[in-house]
């Protein structure tokens, strides 16, 4: 009986320890995919208040199609894709949030960039 009990506590542990290791390894990939995901912007050539934001990922995993962007003059849109538009209404410094999810929102990241309306 008592071998067991020992068999069954060192099985429960190995299985304990199996599982965090996926964890671990799903926070730690999910990290070093955020250092590789960017926002760059640009103004359009007709309107220098109309900013067009292009987000940038050169990695392996899947970008999710649906992202949504807080412009940071308190417009809030979801775009398809991983380009969007926005044209702001007042001068200032602004920072846009991009929530960009990669392989089905299994990593989710607030991507910002700041711009700037003169």
């Amino acid at each position: 009986m008592e071998l067991v009990k020992k068999s069954l506590l060192f099985l429960g542990l190995i299985a304990v320890s199996a599982c965090g290791d996926k964890v671990e390894k799903s926070v730690v990939d999910c990290f070093g995919q955020s250092i590789l995901i960017d926002v760059e912007h640009k103004a359009s050539d007709s309107n220098a208040s109309k900013i067009d934001f292009n987000i940038t990922y050169p990695g392996k995993e899947t970008v999710d199609n649906a992202v949504r962007w807080d412009f940071g003059d308190g417009t809030v849109q979801d775009f398809t894709g991983r380009d969007a538009s926005h044209t702001y209404t007042k001068a200032g410094t602004y920072t846009a949030i991009a929530k960009v999810g990669l392989n089905n929102g299994h990593c989710s990241f607030d991507i910002k960039e700041t711009v700037t309306i003169k």
